[in-house]
């Protein structure tokens, strides 16, 4: 997932390109140059406060969501009141899943930021030195004429008009009148500013690319002016031709032959446009509502499930949740409070969980108490795991008897450090369940077997936390993608207000096909059938292996259905 920074990068060079093809069709052969340039500033502006801005399309009073929640391994039995964490790895995600993309576009996107704020540093540099190291005299209208033996064309800078001495001693009115037709249009705070924006958008060719229309749009003005002053038009386009042997001085400047001299006069020699064709301009109207609708409609969505979650301080899952709107879906990742029950990196104990399992059959004592009145059963410990990887908040959620319970926690306890979940990166608390079988067998050597549940039940040959649980083809996103694309509220439950929670539990087979899915927390039976009708459609999942041997596994996705007002 995109961090909030590089989403408003990416929503933002989207409205830039959609702007340049709005601009680039309808607007940059006209004549209205002054309209045109304030267009170009304006669309630069609208692009950095599109992803800010939200337009009701007018959805219904009552929005609602579906919600796909954790998805764990489950218990069996236990799918309602467990969730979260099992004690193995909860995701198996291929190389390319493992590869931290996020830290790598940031570390991309800074990289490239950095070399351009340096050549534009070295640029702004460049034009002090050039001009203290000049001839400097003051113009009877305030600009600064400085003047070198460079063979840099002209240009301007702020107050600054720059020429070298071949270029002052050959047609200087004309250069001068250019250059302070730049200075009066306050043209070099244009190009600072769409520099900048330029800048922070270095990946996006949109805006470069807007960039040099408005560096066209400046010397168009700029040209329109001179002409005005009364001088020759064929003298000043022959002295364009003449400038193009020049260099420019670099691309922060207002050179004078900084834009194609064919294109500069080919645009004095038209005529000018129709007044209508300024109407034009108001086209940037519906391509602005466009860019909203497409890009920023989910803002305020996001923000209220946030602020609703928040205030029913509701423990985020830490893995992305789908919500569905209507008919549409769109993905959110919930990232508030302090316990994940899912993270993208699992919280692992030293050595794996073969070593997990190690350790808890030497560290478990079957009471004596409890085996005297042949007390049995799953004891169901769940904790959280720490960020430096120490254990806490254990609590029993399913018991047994005191001593089965106060002995399974006593072990939990007494566990070292274990390897901290992690989510983007960075370490989190993770909640954890542990189920814990304790069993009398009835032989007087070996009266008791304590054991981590991850052997055959007396249902079939179920397995229910095996070494390697299933996966759905491509891993997690690829399930919560599908879930998104295939769940749909019910509108009679929308029209009746219905809302809530359904837990559903399947198997995942051998070869990886799912059967008896079944609903082990209802809510409605349209919301019951709809998350059935999904889980019964998926394609075949890589099964969960044992030993290395394919198992059946348990498997359950909470789902919850909720209306916001």
């Amino acid at each position: 997932m995109l961090g909030k920074p590089m989403l408003y990068l990416l929503k933002t060079s989207l409205s830039l390109a959609a702007f340049y093809l709005f601009y680039k069709l309808l607007c940059s052969r006209d004549t209205w140059h002054r309209q045109n340039r304030v267009l170009l500033l304006l669309i630069f502006a609208l692009s950095a406060v599109i992803p800010f801005l939200y337009i009701d399309l007018g959805q219904a009073a009552q929005e609602a969501s579906v919600i796909i929640e954790e998805l764990s391994t489950s218990l069996v039995g236990e799918a309602v009141e467990l969730e979260g964490g099992t004690p193995d790895a909860m995701l198996h995600p291929t190389w390319w899943q493992q590869i931290p993309w996020r830290m790598l576009l940031t570390s991309l996107y800074l990289a490239g930021l950095m070399i351009c704020i340096a050549h534009f540093t070295v640029s702004l540099l460049a034009i002090i030195s050039l001009i203290r190291k000049s001839k400097r005299s003051t113009l009877p209208d305030g600009t600064i004429l400085v003047t070198h033996t460079k063979s840099y064309g002209p240009f301007s800078w702020m107050r600054y008009i720059i020429v070298s001495e071949r270029d002052l001693s050959d047609n200087s009115d004309m250069i001068l009148a250019h250059e302070r037709a730049h200075i009066r249009l306050h043209h070099s705070w244009d190009l600072l500013f769409v520099q900048l924006c330029a800048t922070a958008q270095w990946f996006n060719p949109a805006a470069w690319l807007l960039k040099r229309e408005l560096e066209a749009i400046h010397e168009y003005e700029a040209d329109s002016e001179t002409l005005r002053q009364g001088f020759d038009a064929r003298q000043y386009q022959l002295r364009l031709f003449e400038a193009v042997v020049g260099a420019n001085f670099n691309t922060i400047t207002n050179n004078f032959n900084n834009c194609s001299t064919k294109k500069r006069i080919i645009m004095m020699m038209r005529t000018q446009s129709n007044p209508w064709t300024r109407m034009k301009a108001l086209f940037v109207l519906p391509v602005t509502f466009v860019a909203v609708a497409v890009i920023s409609c989910t803002s305020p969505k996001e923000k209220n499930v946030e602020d609703q979650e928040a205030t029913e301080q509701v423990q985020p899952t830490g893995i992305d949740d789908v919500q569905v709107t209507g008919f549409a879906t769109a993905p959110q990742t919930q990232e508030q409070g302090e316990i994940f029950m899912v993270a993208e990196e699992q919280p692992m104990f030293p050595g794996g969980m073969q070593e997990m399992m190690k350790f808890i059959q030497s560290e478990v004592k079957y009471p004596k108490e409890a085996q005297d009145k042949g007390l049995q059963g799953r004891v169901i410990v769940q904790f959280v795991v720490n960020t430096d990887g120490s254990i806490c908040e254990d609590t029993v959620v399913r018991s047994v008897a005191p001593s089965l319970d106060a002995e399974a926690v006593r072990v939990v306890r007494s566990m070292p450090n274990w390897t901290p979940g992690k989510q983007k990166g960075e370490p989190v608390r993770v909640r954890f369940t542990l189920p814990v079988t304790f069993r009398l067998d009835g032989l007087k050597d070996n009266p008791t077997q304590v054991q981590v549940t991850q052997e055959k039940t007396a249902e079939d040959d179920i397995v229910n936390v095996p070494e390697n649980i299933p996966e759905y083809p491509g891993g997690m996103g690829e399930l919560m993608k599908y879930l998104s694309m295939n769940i749909r509220y019910p509108k009679e439950a929308q029209n009746k207000g219905i809302q809530g929670r359904v837990v559903v539990q399947f198997v995942v087979n051998k070869d990886g096909s799912i059967t008896d899915a079944k609903v082990v927390k209802a809510v409605d039976p349209q919301l019951d059938a709809e998350a059935l009708r999904v889980v019964n459609a998926m394609p075949n999942w890589t099964p969960g292996k044992h030993k290395g041997e394919a198992v059946r596994t348990h498997f359950t996705i909470p789902v919850s259905f909720k209306l916001n007002n």
